[in-house]
C-alpha cells in the first residue's frame, strides 16, 4: 500500500487525540499521512487570518519529505499566509527539536501556560521555508 497523504475530519480527530485536544471541522482543516492504511501523522490548521495561521502536528511514526512539502504548500500556497505559528509545550522536547529542525524559531514564550511548563510560540515565514 505504501504512503498516502489524506485529509478530512478523521485526520483532525486522530491528531487532536494524540495531543489530548479537540478538533472542529467547522473552524480547522487537517492533513494526514497514512502508511499502509494507518495514520502516522496529522496536522491541524486553525486561526487563519489571511496573514498567518496556527498549526498543531502529531506524529506517531515515520514521515516522509512529500508529507513535509505538502503541509507547507497547504499553509503558504493554498492558504496564502506569510507566517505559520506552532505552539509547543517547553516540556515536549521531542516536538521542540522537530519544529526547530523544520526551520521554526522561537518568537515568544508564555510562561507557566502549559500544564508542564511554558508554551513556546515557534514561527516560520514563507520566505524562510526550505520545503517550498
Amino acid at each position: 500500500m505504501g504512503w498516502r497523504i489524506v485529509s478530512g475530519l478523521e485526520v483532525g480527530h486522530w491528531a487532536a487525540k494524540q495531543m489530548n485536544g479537540s478538533f472542529s471541522g467547522d473552524t480547522a482543516t487537517a492533513i494526514g499521512l497514512e502508511r499502509d492504511g494507518k495514520l502516522v501523522a496529522g496536522i491541524m490548521y486553525e486561526n487563519w487570518n489571511g496573514r498567518s495561521l496556527t498549526a498543531h502536528i502529531a506524529i506517531s511514526g515515520q514521515i516522509n519529505r512529500a508529507y513535509i512539502g505538502a503541509i507547507f504548500r497547504y499553509a503558504y500556497v493554498t492558504c496564502g499566509v506569510e507566517k505559520a505559528i506552532v505552539p509547543v509545550s517547553s516540556a515536549n522536547t521531542k516536538s521542540v527539536r522537530f519544529v526547530q529542525k523544520l526551520g521554526f524559531t522561537e518568537e515568544a514564550r508564555i510562561t507557566d501556560a502549559a500544564p508542564d511548563g511554558d508554551i513556546i510560540l515557534y514561527t516560520l515565514k514563507k520566505a524562510d521555508c526550505r520545503y517550498l
